[in-house]
Protein backbone atom coordinates (compact mmCIF):
# COMPACT_ATOMS: atom_id res chain seq x y z
CA UNK A 1 0.00 0.00 0.00
CA UNK A 2 1.52 2.98 -1.04
CA UNK A 3 -1.22 5.61 0.83
CA UNK A 4 -1.73 6.14 4.64
CA UNK A 5 -4.58 3.68 5.69
CA UNK A 6 -6.85 6.60 7.37
CA UNK A 7 -7.56 3.80 9.98
CA UNK A 8 -4.20 3.59 11.59
CA UNK A 9 -4.47 7.33 12.94
CA UNK A 10 -4.84 8.17 15.99
CA UNK A 11 -8.07 10.30 16.47
CA UNK A 12 -11.04 10.40 18.34
CA UNK A 13 -13.97 11.19 15.92
CA UNK A 14 -15.20 9.74 12.75
CA UNK A 15 -14.27 9.99 9.50
CA UNK A 16 -15.36 12.80 7.36
CA UNK A 17 -16.63 12.51 3.44
CA UNK A 18 -13.59 12.19 1.89
CA UNK A 19 -11.86 10.38 5.03
CA UNK A 20 -14.47 7.81 3.87
CA UNK A 21 -13.86 7.99 0.32
CA UNK A 22 -10.30 7.73 0.52
CA UNK A 23 -10.80 4.63 2.72
CA UNK A 24 -13.40 2.93 0.09
CA UNK A 25 -10.37 3.63 -2.21
CA UNK A 26 -7.53 2.00 0.02
CA UNK A 27 -10.19 -1.18 0.60
CA UNK A 28 -11.11 -1.39 -2.94
CA UNK A 29 -6.76 -1.29 -3.88
CA UNK A 30 -6.62 -4.29 -1.08
CA UNK A 31 -8.95 -6.20 -2.61
CA UNK A 32 -7.82 -6.27 -6.03
CA UNK A 33 -4.34 -7.21 -4.75
CA UNK A 34 -5.87 -10.47 -3.15
CA UNK A 35 -7.37 -11.37 -6.48
CA UNK A 36 -4.28 -11.17 -8.03
CA UNK A 37 -2.50 -13.22 -5.58
CA UNK A 38 -5.18 -16.33 -5.34
CA UNK A 39 -5.38 -16.22 -8.97
CA UNK A 40 -1.36 -16.31 -9.09
CA UNK A 41 -1.43 -18.99 -6.07
CA UNK A 42 -4.06 -20.93 -8.29
CA UNK A 43 -2.02 -21.24 -11.61
CA UNK A 44 0.77 -22.93 -9.60
CA UNK A 45 -1.46 -25.40 -8.03
CA UNK A 46 -1.06 -28.82 -9.10
CA UNK A 47 -3.81 -30.14 -6.99
CA UNK A 48 -7.62 -29.30 -8.33
CA UNK A 49 -9.07 -29.29 -4.35
CA UNK A 50 -6.76 -26.14 -3.31
CA UNK A 51 -6.57 -24.59 -7.18
CA UNK A 52 -10.36 -24.49 -6.73
CA UNK A 53 -10.27 -22.79 -3.20
CA UNK A 54 -8.07 -20.40 -4.11
CA UNK A 55 -10.31 -19.53 -7.14
CA UNK A 56 -13.73 -19.69 -5.04
CA UNK A 57 -12.09 -17.05 -2.84
CA UNK A 58 -10.37 -14.77 -5.95
CA UNK A 59 -14.20 -14.86 -6.72
CA UNK A 60 -15.03 -13.94 -3.48
CA UNK A 61 -12.58 -10.70 -3.40
CA UNK A 62 -14.23 -9.25 -6.71
CA UNK A 63 -17.66 -9.24 -5.17
CA UNK A 64 -15.91 -7.13 -1.82
CA UNK A 65 -14.42 -5.20 -4.87
CA UNK A 66 -17.96 -4.31 -6.46
CA UNK A 67 -19.30 -3.38 -2.57
CA UNK A 68 -16.21 -1.02 -2.20
CA UNK A 69 -16.75 0.54 -5.64
CA UNK A 70 -20.60 0.67 -4.42
CA UNK A 71 -20.00 2.58 -1.73
CA UNK A 72 -17.61 4.47 -3.05
CA UNK A 73 -19.72 5.87 -5.96
CA UNK A 74 -22.54 6.78 -4.01
CA UNK A 75 -20.45 9.41 -2.22
CA UNK A 76 -18.39 10.68 -5.00
CA UNK A 77 -20.11 12.02 -7.52
CA UNK A 78 -16.96 13.15 -9.58
CA UNK A 79 -15.76 9.73 -9.86
CA UNK A 80 -19.19 8.50 -11.46
CA UNK A 81 -18.29 11.06 -14.08
CA UNK A 82 -14.47 10.32 -14.51
CA UNK A 83 -15.57 6.93 -14.73
CA UNK A 84 -18.42 7.57 -17.38
CA UNK A 85 -15.65 9.70 -18.99
CA UNK A 86 -13.12 6.99 -19.57
CA UNK A 87 -15.69 4.44 -21.07
CA UNK A 88 -16.34 6.95 -23.63
CA UNK A 89 -12.61 7.02 -24.47
CA UNK A 90 -12.35 3.57 -24.60
CA UNK A 91 -15.03 3.09 -26.73
CA UNK A 92 -13.80 5.57 -29.00
CA UNK A 93 -10.52 4.29 -29.31
CA UNK A 94 -11.31 0.25 -29.28
CA UNK A 95 -14.91 0.02 -29.94
CA UNK A 96 -15.68 -1.92 -26.68
CA UNK A 97 -18.89 -0.56 -25.19
CA UNK A 98 -19.42 -0.50 -21.35
CA UNK A 99 -22.15 1.24 -19.28
CA UNK A 100 -22.34 1.74 -16.02
CA UNK A 101 -26.21 0.77 -14.90
CA UNK A 102 -27.46 -0.14 -11.98
CA UNK A 103 -28.51 -3.60 -11.54
CA UNK A 104 -32.38 -2.41 -11.81
CA UNK A 105 -31.31 -1.56 -15.34
CA UNK A 106 -29.26 -4.84 -16.26
CA UNK A 107 -32.15 -7.27 -15.28
CA UNK A 108 -34.80 -4.99 -17.11
CA UNK A 109 -32.47 -4.96 -20.31
CA UNK A 110 -31.76 -7.69 -23.08
CA UNK A 111 -31.02 -10.40 -20.44
CA UNK A 112 -34.04 -9.61 -18.69
CA UNK A 113 -35.53 -12.60 -20.02
CA UNK A 114 -33.35 -14.78 -17.98
CA UNK A 115 -34.35 -13.89 -14.89
CA UNK A 116 -37.83 -14.61 -16.11
CA UNK A 117 -37.13 -17.75 -17.29
CA UNK A 118 -35.02 -18.81 -14.12
CA UNK A 119 -37.97 -17.69 -11.73
CA UNK A 120 -40.49 -20.02 -13.94
CA UNK A 121 -37.81 -23.03 -13.42
CA UNK A 122 -37.29 -23.18 -10.00
CA UNK A 123 -40.79 -22.21 -9.11
CA UNK A 124 -42.16 -25.05 -11.38
CA UNK A 125 -39.09 -27.15 -9.02
CA UNK A 126 -40.38 -25.96 -6.19
CA UNK A 127 -44.04 -27.15 -6.72
CA UNK A 128 -43.28 -30.01 -7.88
CA UNK A 129 -40.90 -31.77 -5.60
CA UNK A 130 -42.38 -34.18 -3.00
CA UNK A 131 -39.09 -36.72 -1.94
CA UNK A 132 -36.97 -33.42 -1.45
CA UNK A 133 -38.81 -31.57 0.54
CA UNK A 134 -39.58 -34.53 2.81
CA UNK A 135 -36.10 -36.29 3.32
CA UNK A 136 -33.61 -35.22 5.33
CA UNK A 137 -31.06 -33.04 3.07
CA UNK A 138 -27.32 -31.98 3.51
CA UNK A 139 -25.54 -29.30 1.44
CA UNK A 140 -22.02 -29.97 0.41
CA UNK A 141 -19.28 -28.34 -1.58
CA UNK A 142 -17.41 -30.75 -4.08
CA UNK A 143 -18.40 -33.32 -6.65
CA UNK A 144 -18.52 -36.45 -4.20
CA UNK A 145 -19.82 -37.53 -0.80
CA UNK A 146 -18.65 -39.72 1.68
CA UNK A 147 -21.39 -42.58 2.91
CA UNK A 148 -20.67 -43.98 6.73
CA UNK A 149 -21.96 -46.98 6.71
CA UNK A 150 -23.75 -47.26 10.62
CA UNK A 151 -23.87 -50.26 12.61
CA UNK A 152 -25.56 -50.49 16.78
CA UNK A 153 -24.76 -54.01 17.55
CA UNK A 154 -21.84 -53.06 19.20
CA UNK A 155 -22.36 -49.80 20.22
CA UNK A 156 -23.20 -47.26 17.98
CA UNK A 157 -20.39 -46.63 15.11
CA UNK A 158 -19.11 -46.35 11.61
CA UNK A 159 -18.12 -49.79 10.16
CA UNK A 160 -17.86 -48.99 6.24
CA UNK A 161 -16.86 -45.86 4.41
CA UNK A 162 -16.94 -44.99 1.08
CA UNK A 163 -16.91 -42.35 -1.39
CA UNK A 164 -19.61 -41.18 -4.53
CA UNK A 165 -19.92 -39.29 -6.87
CA UNK A 166 -22.72 -36.41 -7.21
CA UNK A 167 -24.28 -37.00 -10.36
CA UNK A 168 -25.55 -33.83 -12.65
CA UNK A 169 -29.01 -33.70 -13.96
CA UNK A 170 -29.52 -31.41 -16.76
CA UNK A 171 -32.40 -30.44 -18.85
CA UNK A 172 -31.95 -28.61 -22.08
CA UNK A 173 -34.11 -26.28 -23.60
CA UNK A 174 -34.43 -24.05 -26.80
CA UNK A 175 -36.29 -20.72 -27.00
CA UNK A 176 -35.98 -18.26 -30.61
CA UNK A 177 -34.07 -15.42 -31.09
CA UNK A 178 -36.95 -13.72 -32.71
CA UNK A 179 -38.68 -14.50 -29.56
CA UNK A 180 -36.58 -13.17 -26.82
CA UNK A 181 -35.84 -10.22 -28.70
CA UNK A 182 -39.34 -9.23 -29.06
CA UNK A 183 -40.31 -9.99 -25.30
CA UNK A 184 -42.80 -12.48 -27.14
CA UNK A 185 -41.42 -15.79 -25.47
CA UNK A 186 -43.11 -18.12 -23.24
CA UNK A 187 -41.54 -18.98 -19.81
CA UNK A 188 -43.75 -22.15 -19.92
CA UNK A 189 -40.98 -24.25 -21.85
CA UNK A 190 -38.83 -23.67 -18.44
CA UNK A 191 -41.86 -24.70 -16.33
CA UNK A 192 -41.62 -27.90 -18.48
CA UNK A 193 -37.79 -28.23 -18.09
CA UNK A 194 -38.12 -27.45 -14.64
CA UNK A 195 -40.56 -30.22 -14.26
CA UNK A 196 -38.81 -32.83 -16.40
CA UNK A 197 -36.11 -31.88 -13.55
CA UNK A 198 -38.10 -33.05 -10.73
CA UNK A 199 -39.05 -36.25 -12.38
CA UNK A 200 -35.31 -36.95 -12.91
CA UNK A 201 -34.39 -35.97 -9.69
CA UNK A 202 -36.81 -38.07 -7.95
CA UNK A 203 -36.75 -41.33 -10.26
CA UNK A 204 -33.01 -40.92 -9.08
CA UNK A 205 -33.92 -41.15 -5.52
CA UNK A 206 -36.03 -44.06 -5.50
CA UNK A 207 -33.84 -45.95 -7.93
CA UNK A 208 -30.58 -45.35 -5.74
CA UNK A 209 -32.83 -46.92 -2.66
CA UNK A 210 -33.89 -49.75 -4.17
CA UNK A 211 -30.25 -50.68 -5.65
CA UNK A 212 -29.00 -50.35 -2.26
CA UNK A 213 -27.37 -53.42 -0.48
CA UNK A 214 -28.78 -54.95 2.43
CA UNK A 215 -32.29 -53.28 2.72
CA UNK A 216 -34.46 -55.81 3.65
CA UNK A 217 -37.37 -57.07 0.89
CA UNK A 218 -41.32 -58.60 2.06
CA UNK A 219 -43.70 -59.56 -0.89
CA UNK A 220 -46.37 -57.07 -1.94
CA UNK A 221 -50.17 -58.34 -1.93
CA UNK A 222 -52.73 -56.69 -4.46
CA UNK A 223 -54.33 -55.09 -1.59
CA UNK A 224 -57.81 -55.98 -2.55
CA UNK A 225 -58.62 -55.48 0.67
CA UNK A 226 -57.36 -52.69 3.78
CA UNK A 227 -56.96 -55.56 5.78
CA UNK A 228 -54.27 -56.58 3.46
CA UNK A 229 -52.58 -53.43 2.95
CA UNK A 230 -52.57 -52.47 6.74
CA UNK A 231 -50.86 -55.75 8.28
CA UNK A 232 -48.37 -55.50 5.17
CA UNK A 233 -47.46 -52.12 5.83
CA UNK A 234 -47.25 -53.20 9.69
CA UNK A 235 -45.05 -56.04 8.99
CA UNK A 236 -42.77 -53.57 6.83
CA UNK A 237 -42.69 -51.22 9.84
CA UNK A 238 -42.11 -53.81 12.31
CA UNK A 239 -39.08 -54.99 10.25
CA UNK A 240 -37.58 -51.48 9.53
CA UNK A 241 -38.41 -50.62 13.79
CA UNK A 242 -35.54 -53.10 14.53
CA UNK A 243 -32.79 -50.88 12.71
CA UNK A 244 -34.55 -47.52 13.89
CA UNK A 245 -36.86 -45.70 16.34
CA UNK A 246 -38.20 -43.32 13.23
CA UNK A 247 -39.99 -41.94 12.65
CA UNK A 248 -41.33 -43.66 9.50
CA UNK A 249 -42.60 -42.81 6.48
CA UNK A 250 -43.67 -44.50 2.94
CA UNK A 251 -42.95 -43.72 -0.33
CA UNK A 252 -46.03 -44.64 -3.02
CA UNK A 253 -47.28 -44.83 -6.27
CA UNK A 254 -50.73 -42.77 -6.94
CA UNK A 255 -52.84 -45.75 -7.26
CA UNK A 256 -51.17 -47.79 -4.87
CA UNK A 257 -52.36 -44.92 -2.66
CA UNK A 258 -55.71 -44.59 -3.99
CA UNK A 259 -56.58 -48.24 -2.18
CA UNK A 260 -55.54 -46.59 1.28
CA UNK A 261 -58.44 -44.66 0.66
CA UNK A 262 -61.27 -46.54 2.05
CA UNK A 263 -62.53 -47.25 5.11
CA UNK A 264 -61.09 -49.86 6.61
CA UNK A 265 -63.72 -52.72 7.62
CA UNK A 266 -62.61 -53.46 10.94
CA UNK A 267 -62.36 -49.87 12.79
CA UNK A 268 -64.78 -48.02 10.97
CA UNK A 269 -62.18 -45.19 10.16
CA UNK A 270 -60.75 -44.76 6.77
CA UNK A 271 -57.76 -46.59 6.66
CA UNK A 272 -55.14 -43.29 5.24
CA UNK A 273 -56.12 -41.82 8.80
CA UNK A 274 -55.15 -44.82 10.31
CA UNK A 275 -51.53 -44.93 8.95
CA UNK A 276 -50.75 -40.95 8.74
CA UNK A 277 -50.72 -41.31 12.87
CA UNK A 278 -48.48 -44.28 12.30
CA UNK A 279 -46.38 -42.93 9.72
CA UNK A 280 -45.46 -40.13 10.93
CA UNK A 281 -42.33 -39.18 8.82
CA UNK A 282 -44.88 -38.68 6.10
CA UNK A 283 -46.58 -40.96 3.28
CA UNK A 284 -45.05 -39.62 0.57
CA UNK A 285 -46.92 -39.94 -2.96
CA UNK A 286 -45.20 -40.09 -6.06
CA UNK A 287 -45.61 -41.79 -9.80
CA UNK A 288 -41.77 -42.07 -9.81
CA UNK A 289 -41.90 -45.23 -7.71
CA UNK A 290 -43.33 -48.53 -9.31
CA UNK A 291 -47.32 -49.12 -8.51
CA UNK A 292 -45.97 -52.63 -7.38
CA UNK A 293 -43.21 -51.13 -4.78
CA UNK A 294 -43.95 -49.62 -1.97
CA UNK A 295 -40.99 -48.39 0.46
CA UNK A 296 -41.16 -48.19 4.07
CA UNK A 297 -38.19 -46.35 6.07
CA UNK A 298 -36.90 -44.22 8.76
CA UNK A 299 -37.49 -40.99 7.77
CA UNK A 300 -34.31 -39.84 9.98
CA UNK A 301 -30.86 -38.33 8.74
CA UNK A 302 -28.99 -41.23 10.37
CA UNK A 303 -30.54 -44.04 8.11
CA UNK A 304 -30.68 -41.56 5.34
CA UNK A 305 -30.11 -37.96 3.35
CA UNK A 306 -30.65 -36.38 0.15
CA UNK A 307 -27.16 -34.77 -0.68
CA UNK A 308 -26.95 -31.31 -2.60
CA UNK A 309 -23.77 -30.90 -4.16
CA UNK A 310 -25.56 -27.68 -6.52
CA UNK A 311 -29.18 -26.32 -6.60
CA UNK A 312 -30.89 -25.85 -9.46
CA UNK A 313 -30.26 -23.50 -11.43
CA UNK A 314 -30.25 -21.98 -15.29
CA UNK A 315 -27.92 -20.85 -17.44
CA UNK A 316 -27.66 -19.07 -21.10
CA UNK A 317 -25.58 -21.69 -23.19
CA UNK A 318 -26.11 -19.16 -25.98
CA UNK A 319 -27.50 -18.92 -29.94
CA UNK A 320 -27.72 -22.35 -31.64
CA UNK A 321 -28.47 -21.30 -35.12
CA UNK A 322 -31.82 -19.28 -34.85
CA UNK A 323 -32.45 -20.35 -31.58
CA UNK A 324 -30.71 -19.61 -27.96
CA UNK A 325 -29.95 -22.78 -25.63
CA UNK A 326 -30.20 -22.94 -22.21
CA UNK A 327 -29.45 -25.32 -19.54
CA UNK A 328 -31.09 -26.05 -16.33
CA UNK A 329 -28.85 -28.07 -14.18
CA UNK A 330 -28.49 -29.51 -10.73
CA UNK A 331 -26.38 -32.17 -8.68
CA UNK A 332 -28.24 -33.72 -6.09
CA UNK A 333 -27.58 -37.67 -4.88
CA UNK A 334 -29.04 -40.30 -2.12
CA UNK A 335 -27.26 -41.19 0.96
CA UNK A 336 -27.87 -44.58 2.57
CA UNK A 337 -26.22 -44.70 6.00
CA UNK A 338 -28.50 -47.38 7.81
CA UNK A 339 -29.94 -49.91 5.07
CA UNK A 340 -31.21 -52.30 7.42
CA UNK A 341 -34.36 -49.08 8.34
CA UNK A 342 -35.32 -49.41 4.63
CA UNK A 343 -37.91 -52.25 3.94
CA UNK A 344 -39.56 -52.86 0.09
CA UNK A 345 -42.79 -54.42 -0.61
CA UNK A 346 -42.34 -55.89 -3.54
Amino acid sequence: MLAINPTLINRDKPYSKEELMEALRLATIAELDAVSLYEQMARFTEDERFKKVFLDVAREEKAHVGEFMALLLSLDPEQINELKGGFEEVEELTGIKTELNSQEENEMGENGYLKVLREALLDAIEKGRTLTHSLPKTKITGQSFRVDIISFEDGVKVVKQEYKPIPMLTKKFYIGLRELNDGTYDPAIAVKAGELLVKDEESLIINEILSTEGIKRLKLGPWENTEEALDELMNALQEASKASAGPFGVIIHPKRYAKLLRVHEKGGRMLIEVLKEVFKGGILVTPSIDENKVIVFANTPAVLDVVIGQDADLKELGPEGEEVAFLASEALAVRIKNPEAIVVLE
